[in-house]
């Protein structure tokens, strides 16, 4: 067994990663295989021939001959069966794109590559998360921007050699590589983001596992927090409605944290861990039903009066609210609102903007925030080193 279940935590959670934990990588081939064919919610009969063709000519590199991608392409089907949400797809995805940059060989990478490039021109058209899929999967593959750079050079020479410069494909492509050409880092979101001939795009919410959202919203708490540091208290606090009237919940307080080795922050993270804990598994006082939708609270500010210090003052400007939405998978982040602002900021798709207005970091608020639970406990260590020269 390679324990990836711990490096790619939904993949497992959804039941995707099959056989892969125990090195026979044919379940992600093809789960990215079926991503890229039903990204317009239809197998055309192009990409059916494909698929068959593909399956024949690399099963035996990824999995135990061509049978076998037929077998995971209808046991990942009935996983989607059973619902998948818009997050859970968009995180699986890009773990499975992961998975592919650190798992797989130089020749794996190489024929994943090909198999993608192939599948989404197989109908003679590129939409929008094709582009976006294929795009982070050669990103995965090749390290080098010069070899990123050539990679869909030559896809796009290839296109009009057998079509034209006006053929749809090669116009998607251009306007990929011109984005590519601005900012690299808001390229799937850009592709995602804007409106495609045949269905409008959309970009996904992040999505959480419930032992990330416990670390980031700790995080989120201690940035604000650094802040407003002569606040009387800085507080975190959760609201939801699930059908009985309102519930909130103290989930955390700091008062005067004075360096990195203040208990507070410990327990702060214990109790956040806990709550998650709790709402994950169903056991805490309240019902927090799946699909629920929560609104969470930081304020505590450098000139707040006493009765500021308990419930949000909002006739104040600069409290945050960050609303999210409860799954059985986990929690997505769907936007920040901040008194005195009358702009929602919805994530990921502001999350460049957010990340300078409030001083987080970008990756916190796009999908990038780290799986691995060392990485984060090396971020919550620095982040609450912040307070070392409280005064």
């Amino acid at each position: 067994m390679l324990d990836l279940d711990k490096k790619y935590p939904m993949l497992f959670e959804k039941g995707i990663m099959g056989a892969a934990n125990m090195g026979v990588f044919a379940p992600i081939v093809v789960f990215l295989m079926d991503r890229i064919m039903i990204t317009d919610n239809e197998v055309t009969p192009e990409e059916t021939v494909m698929f068959k063709q593909l399956s024949n000519e690399y099963g035996d590199l990824f999995g135990f001959g061509s049978g076998n991608f037929m077998m995971e392409l209808m046991r990942i089907g009935n996983i989607y069966g059973n619902y998948i949400s818009f997050s859970e797809d968009a995180r699986m995805t890009w773990e499975a794109v992961e998975f592919v940059a650190s798992e797989f060989d130089d020749e794996q990478k190489k024929a994943m590559v090909d198999i993608l490039e192939r599948l989404a021109t197989s109908d003679e058209y590129l939409d929008k998360k094709e582009m976006s899929i294929l795009y982070a999967a050669v990103m995965a593959c090749y390290e080098e921007i010069d070899a990123i750079n050539t990679v869909f050079s030559r896809f796009y020479e290839r296109i009009i050699k057998v079509h034209s410069a006006d053929h749809q494909m090669a116009q998607a492509l251009m306007h990929l590589m011109n984005l590519m050409a601005e900012d690299p880092k808001s390229v799937k979101i850009s592709i995602l983001g804007r409106p495609d001939p045949r269905a409008e795009g959309n970009i996904p919410p992040v999505l959480f596992t419930y032992e990330e959202f416990a670390d980031w919203i700790l995080l989120v708490s201690l940035i604000r927090a650094s802040q407003q540091r002569k606040a009387k208290m800085n507080h975190t606090r959760v609201y939801w409605s699930p059908g009985i009237g309102q519930i909130q919940k103290g989930l955390i307080k700091f008062i005067n944290l004075e360096s990195s080795d203040d208990d507070q922050i410990q327990e702060a993270l214990d109790f956040s861990r806990g709550w998650c804990d709790a709402v994950k598994n169903g056991t805490g006082n309240m019902p927090f039903p799946d699909e629920q939708i929560f609104q969470t609270f930081l304020f505590g500010d450098d000139d707040d009066e006493f009765g500021d210090c308990m419930q949000p003052n909002l006739t104040k400007s600069g409290i945050w609210k960050i609303t999210c939405q409860k799954f059985r998978s986990g929690i997505e982040l769907h936007a920040f609102d901040i008194t005195g602002d009358s702009k929602t900021y919805w994530c990921p798709e502001t999350a460049k903007e957010l990340a300078v207005k409030i001083d987080l970091e970008r990756d916190w608020l796009n999908g990038n925030f780290p799986i691995a639970q060392s990485e984060r406990d090396g971020i919550i260590s620095s982040t609450g080193a912040l307070f070392n020269d409280a005064q």
